[in-house]
């Protein structure tokens, strides 16, 4: 269950959170945005120098292609062998093309037989390499053609092994193979493509060997990218590190560009912002805290003041006075909170005498609403006996004296058991004078409940109710029974019969009417009953009425067991 926050805590927590809430939010842009500009320019620069790197490359290529099939459609290889001055001129045309490059490339002239006629390269050892590559890869650049790029692993004597990008194009006349085109593009002047960066480039081909890096740093002991960062882009972690890669492929080669970016300084970064951040808002918080509490604890005193007289209030002191020693709109407050009790102590007075004079008046009208039918009857009874029974006629006369001299003391509205059982007793002898045998009565009425105390004429409507839906068309005998006893503190008096009982669905409408303000039936006996006992004792104690069809019906009184006094 959540604990309650006093008012004093919770505005001391308000001017807390509108104090720090703003230097929060501003500190936590700050770090996103720096954290955000700087994975933007890390993305853009990153990829930006791939893409740059990539087109250079490919230009580079492009250019060495280009020219390699030139000279390969322009060059007779006869003629090449035979003739000085002819050699002279394409040679020294391929020296000019490659002057003029900045990235240098070695030129290889093959015939037929792919013996070597010419060569820029010096040394005899990378010469025998690259006619051992040429002969070994010419099944792959005779059948596919021109612009093919080779890659080998060097020449074996150095390590590590210096690759190269081998450009050949076939020489073909007339359908017949006269021999090839070279050039030999070392990786290791790449240098000028991939410069100015501080991130790690790597050139991979297509078996994951790095053919060319600026950096030994993600390059495993067999000179391949290391497992994690193969054909991967995007953010990754790596033992800790926040690392940064782009891949593009390079048209012309199975090559691929990786660009790798080391992120995790910006990673440090953003997590001692974070950690500075996460101090300064404890050492606010301590500070704003602490003036928080002294202005909350000044400014709430009053309330608390107030506070604890509406609690004194809401436990029944109405006698209270509250003084509010103060200058502004507290003391006004102060001043219609003692008028405004001052008014309730008053409206609390009228109104229980009012309650009480009200209950009596309904308690009083209920006890009467039966007098106009029963009088009838019995009269109409009385009228008759005079002829024919003059003796039952006087006995009927001195009970139904009796019956009115008791209805009509209003002095009291409870009396003994006794009493009440005494008055229903003469109201059965006027029942027996109309119905005769037909009309049976017993009771079982223990010493211990006729000395208790119950409401006045609240047992006769329940008897008059048995005998008037009682009798039926199958009953010739009617048996009312009358029974009480005594439990936890409570008197249960229950009026009995063997009639025709009472229909399902009204039985539950008049359980229902029972628990209504108003009576909405017919039956207003039992309503009456149920509603003169609530009344006087509280809505714990009532009516309650059980009944089957040609079974008979039930109806109990339920009341607190009480004694009148002095007895």
């Amino acid at each position: 269950m959540n604990k309650k926050i006093s008012f004093k805590e919770e505005l001391k927590r308000s001017l807390i959170v509108h104090a720090l809430t703003p230097c929060f939010i501003l500190c936590i842009i700050c770090a996103l945005g720096f954290i955000s500009i700087a994975f933007v320019n890390i993305y853009r620069n990153n990829n930006t120098y791939s893409l740059n790197s990539k087109e250079k490359l490919e230009a580079v290529l492009n250019r060495y292609i280009e020219n390699t099939n030139h000279v390969a459609n322009e060059i007779d290889i006869e003629l090449f062998k035979n003739n000085n001055q002819y050699k002279v001129e394409i040679i020294e045309g391929v020296y000019n093309f490659i002057n003029q490059k900045d990235i240098k490339a070695q030129f290889y002239i093959f015939d037929k037989k792919l013996d070597m006629l010419f060569s820029t390269e010096r040394s005899d050892n990378k010469k025998d390499l690259i006619k051992y590559q040429i002969a070994g890869s010419k099944s792959n650049f005779w059948e596919e053609g021109s612009g093919i790029i080779y890659i080998y692993g060097g020449n074996g004597t150095e390590n590590p092994p210096t690759s190269s990008y081998l450009i050949v194009k076939p020489i073909v006349r007339d359908n017949e193979f006269e021999g090839l085109c070279t050039y030999e593009l070392e990786l290791k002047n790449l240098d000028a493509v991939f410069n100015n960066t501080n991130s790690t480039v790597l050139l991979v081909n297509k078996f994951h060997r790095v053919i060319f890096s600026n950096s030994k740093r993600f390059v495993d002991d067999r000179n391949k990218i290391i497992k994690n960062f193969r054909d991967r882009r995007g953010l990754i972690f790596n033992d800790g590190e926040l690392i940064y890669i782009s891949r593009n492929r390079v048209d012309y080669a199975d090559t691929w560009i990786y660009v790798i970016t080391d992120c995790s300084t910006y990673l440090n970064i953003s997590i001692i912002m974070l950690l500075l951040i996460i101090a300064v808002a404890i050492i606010m918080a301590a500070a704003i805290s602490s003036s928080a509490g002294k202005f909350s604890a000044k400014k709430t005193a009053i309330i608390y003041q107030l506070i604890d007289a509406l609690k004194q209030v809401e436990d029944g002191k109405l006698d209270i006075n509250l003084n509010i020693e103060s200058d502004d709109e507290f003391k006004s407050i102060g001043h219609s909170f003692n008028m405004m009790l001052g008014s309730i102590r008053h409206l609390i007075e009228r109104h229980d005498k009012m309650a009480l004079e009200n209950n009596m008046a309904i308690v009083q009208m209920m006890e009467s609403q039966f007098n106009p039918h029963f009088l009838f009857n019995t009269l109409e009874s009385i009228r008759y006996l005079v002829k024919f029974n003059p003796k039952v006629a006087d006995k009927t006369v001195v009970n139904l004296s009796k019956l009115l001299r008791y209805s009509i003391q209003n002095t009291v509205d409870t009396v003994r058991f006794k009493e009440e059982f005494d008055f229903v007793k003469r109201y059965i002898e006027i029942m027996k004078v109309r119905f005769g045998e037909r009309l049976e009565f017993n009771d079982n009425i223990p010493d211990e409940v006729k000395v208790v105390s119950v409401p006045k004429m609240i047992i006769q409507p329940i008897v008059e109710n048995a005998v008037k839906y009682g009798f039926g068309e199958d009953v010739e005998v009617l048996n009312v029974e009358i029974s009480a006893y005594t439990e936890s503190g409570k008197v249960y008096i229950t009026v009995r019969d063997d009639g025709v009982g009472i229909e399902r669905e009204l039985l539950k409408e008049l359980v229902v009417n029972l628990k209504e303000k108003y009576n909405l039936s017919d039956h207003i006996g039992l309503y009456n009953v149920h509603k003169r006992i609530e009344l006087l004792y509280g809505t714990e104690y009532g009516v309650e009425i059980n009944s089957e069809r040609n079974k008979g019906k039930e109806v109990v009184l339920v009341l607190p067991q009480i004694f009148r006094q002095g007895e």
